[in-house]
């Protein structure tokens, strides 16, 4: 019997599911694989693993899974409610399982988006965030690891960036963003990408329970080499068809995307405009009691004139859309902004306190997760003309 029973929660997800088939690879740990929904959990089951559903908003089910747990791994990720109210039941059933290293994975967002310059370190200050976003509900979480720290259940906080190797959901982003021309690089692509691999993340996960403190920092852990966009786009290109050209773009014009969907956030004066757009009233005139209502509200605006009538509209709808020329896809505003990022997040302080040191190379990762690629595709097969039409099919 091991020393050491290590919950794992979340464990169908990329670095949950890696994490427990290096644990099992080593025998060094008992494992208890706990999940939300079914992921990556084929990666888990076909080692004839047990795996045990957990409802993270059910604190009695928590408590009775995690009895008997010497550490927890928080690898889960969900709704606003699963991240803050699923922790605080973790959290409290880790403190009553006698629980001794509590190990939350958090994410480099934390710090902005773009960044400060100052945030090469953790010590840089995080900005405040709108609580309902990502990054607004990844800080919460940090305070809640760190006030459960305080109250006596040793934490470790790990902070990675965007995660490579097989599986990995950013490079399958970037992939299919490329494919579909939605992607464009920031001039001649030199601005930093930041990653890790899900192996390195992995190990420093294993390192840190050996570390989990009452006096929790956050820890950034990545790969620790000065990759660019470009390499990442690079890697991905063998993937592709052959003489496949990347586009270019300013950082004026991903400036400008990023502000066109920061501004796209939810607003209830815009919501109760849009109940009353013409778009909306011509749907719902479809329904005989709307159609009527409709009606009488079109007859008591006009006897206010048609001078009123048009401010009304004009105040609802706006401008009358002037009609553009069709234009090409447009990019992934989102995915592509992150070149705006700038920064290169240092580990030095978990080389400091975990030892951390990366077992696999960004080029190793990246010829991991297209090895990984071609296999589920079925790139290398005799059908792969075929496969590769029926995807170009389903997806335009």
């Amino acid at each position: 019997m091991n020393a050491r029973k290590i919950a794992v929660i979340g464990a169908s997800g990329l670095v949950g599911s890696t994490l427990v088939e290096r644990m099992l690879a080593t025998g060094s740990h008992d494992v208890l694989p706990l999940i939300h929904s079914s992921g990556n959990a084929w990666r888990l089951a076909r080692l004839g693993l047990e795996l045990w559903p957990l409802n993270l908003l059910d604190y009695d089910q928590v408590k009775t899974k995690l009895v008997g747990c010497t550490h927890v791994v928080n690898c889960s990720r969900g709704t606003d409610e699963v991240m803050i109210k699923g922790l605080a039941n973790m959290l409290k059933a880790s403190r009553a399982a006698g629980v001794t290293g509590f190990i939350h994975l958090s994410s480099v967002a934390v710090y902005g988006d773009p960044p400060s310059p100052e945030s090469v370190s953790e010590d840089a200050a995080c900005p405040r965030h709108d609580k309902e976003s990502y990054e607004g509900l990844k800080a919460r979480q940090d305070e809640m690891v760190i006030q459960a720290a305080r109250r006596g259940l040793p934490s470790a906080i790990l902070c990675p960036p965007n995660i490579s190797g097989p599986c990995s959901y950013f490079l399958l982003n970037v992939l299919q963003a490329l494919g579909s021309r939605q992607f464009a690089l920031l001039e001649d692509g030199s601005a930093p990408c930041v990653l890790v691999d899900v192996q390195n993340l992995c190990h420093a996960i294993e390192l840190a329970l050996d570390d989990a403190s009452t006096e929790v920092q956050r820890l950034f852990v990545t790969d620790d080499e000065n990759t660019t966009w470009r390499q990442v786009v690079d890697g991905l290109l063998p993937l592709l068809d052959s003489g496949f050209m990347v586009e270019s773009t300013s950082q004026l014009v991903l400036s400008e995307a990023r502000a066109s969907v920061n501004s796209s956030s939810f607003s209830i004066v815009r919501s109760l405009k849009h109940l009353v757009s013409s778009t909306v009233r011509e749907a719902l005139r479809k329904d005989p009691l709307w159609a009527k209502v409709d009606r009488e509200l079109r007859k008591s605006v006009t006897y206010l004139g048609s001078a009123m009538e048009e401010k009304l509209r004009l105040a609802i709808e706006g401008n009358l859309p002037v009609p553009r020329p069709p234009k090409g896809r447009t990019i992934n505003a989102n995915l592509c902004a992150q070149q705006l990022r700038g920064v290169r997040h240092s580990c030095a302080k978990a080389k400091k306190h975990l030892g951390y040191q990366p077992v696999v190379s960004f080029a190793d990762s990246m010829e991991a997760f297209r090895r990984w690629y071609q296999a589920t595709h079925h790139m290398n097969s005799a059908y792969w003309d075929l496969l590769k039409r029926l995807y170009q099919a389903q997806e335009g």
